[in-house]
């Protein structure tokens, strides 16, 4: 989106932002918060909550249906490839929905319908899948944050550091590794339903690839979880960070021990219960 459409967006409709767990790539923690919050965006919600309460749904499908072989949606890349590249496996993808339509559908339920959401991660991909389901009213990368921020010269001396600002609402800590390849698998708890041999992991298309040929040579795979791009959602264009691999999941590592002194301050904003009368429908596949 054009910078001055995106910040007229923004002022006019004070949207809740939906901050991918990613961030600390490129922005510390907290000062993100006040400089969105600067920006005109009413609250700011972390997807991790998301993320944890699709874990769930997660491990109560593969749970009941044993017998099926499961491809996780969360990545519209994914996805698309499946159902062009594979069309016979389409019926495998999860019929649940990823974190940011979650988290979108949770906020507009929570705050109103007429709640407006401002989805922020560093997949392209991302807004194909926010313009096509429809239920993401806006949806930008890192990068054009940081545009933003430049465009409306907001600088760090500007910002009002005496403020403490911090997430409204929702929290999940163990789901902050969602951007890292794995993340989905190693976090739905998976060892009272799933044997590790059951579980293949996989970083980018060729590794998809081969992925998908060993769950149609075995069926004793139930499980692939796939993203993309290699190392996970890390290196996207969408990223401004230039530095090594290592020392973004390092990063993103570092955020979630950093957090986990709140985990108990934070934990009544955290509970399953609260996402139970969720519409979880997969509408991206």
């Amino acid at each position: 989106m054009e910078k001055q459409k995106l910040l007229e967006f923004i002022q006019t409709n004070k949207p809740v932002v939906l901050l991918a767990p990613s961030f600390p790539i490129d922005f510390s923690y907290p000062e993100i918060i006040s400089i969105l919050k600067w920006l005109w965006c009413a609250k700011v919600v972390e997807l991790t909550y998301a993320a944890k309460l699709i874990n769930k749904q997660y491990h109560e499908h593969l749970k009941n249906h044993p017998e099926q072989q499961r491809i996780c949606s969360n990545c519209p890349t994914i996805v698309q490839y499946i159902k062009n590249k594979f069309p016979e496996h389409k019926d495998k993808l999860m019929p649940i929905a990823s974190p940011m339509i979650i988290m979108s559908r949770f906020i507009k339920k929570d705050y109103g319908p007429e709640t407006k959401t401002l989805f922020i991660w560093p997949c392209l991909a991302k807004k194909i899948e926010a313009k096509m389901t429809g239920e993401v009213d806006e949806a930008i990368t890192f990068k054009e944050l940081q545009e933003l921020i430049e465009y409306t010269k907001i600088q760090r001396t500007e910002i009002d550091t005496t403020k403490k600002s911090d997430f409204n609402d929702y929290y999940s800590n163990y789901t902050k590794i969602y951007p890292l390849a794995g993340a989905v698998a190693q976090t739905i708890n998976y060892k009272d339903i799933l044997k590790e041999e059951q579980i293949i992991i996989c970083d980018g298309i060729p590794e998809t690839n081969e992925a998908i040929k060993k769950m149609e040579n075995d069926t004793n795979i139930k499980f692939v979880d796939p993203l993309s791009c290699l190392w996970g959602c890390i290196w996207w264009p969408g990223i401004i960070s230039k530095e090594t691999t290592e020392i973004k999941i390092q990063k993103i590592k570092a955020y979630q021990e950093e957090m986990k002194k709140k985990a108990k301050q934070w934990a009544h904003i955290g509970k399953l219960e609260y996402g139970q009368w969720l519409n979880y429908k997969n509408t991206f596949i």
